[in-house]
């Protein structure tokens, strides 16, 4: 990988009707998950929130971070965390499904044409 590289979690989520509002504030820039992410990790960079189909309340969200081993070691250290974040999104009763798309590398943000898979 070259030095721009980044490493990104492709997830997919279907939210239910009426949460589309609170989906987009928990996963935005300023939301919960990202402030879990930045707060426990400094090789998060950022979470991107595409809406894939508005109808059927589809939702891309691509985590973003400077390295896999970073998303590791995140992973490794703060389990407990990302299940209390887990459970509390849960408890609140806004997602139908989610789908891990795949993890990646890419050398440009924002161009999926340039993903390898990790």
């Amino acid at each position: 990988m070259g030095p721009g590289s980044r490493f990104v979690i492709v997830r997919e989520f279907r939210v239910n009707a009426g949460c589309e509002r609170d989906f987009e504030l928990v996963f935005g820039p300023a939301g919960l998950w990202c402030e879990l992410l930045h707060r426990y990790s400094d090789g998060y960079l950022d979470t991107e929130v595409q809406i894939v189909s508005p109808e059927q309340r589809r939702y891309m969200l691509r985590d973003l971070w400077k390295s896999h081993w970073d998303f590791e070691t995140f992973r490794a250290r703060q389990q407990h965390e990302v299940e209390r974040f887990r459970d509390w999104l849960a408890s609140q009763d806004m997602v139908e499904q989610e789908t891990l798309l795949g993890s990646f590398y890419t050398d440009e943000p924002g161009d999926d044409a340039g993903l390898v898979e990790a």
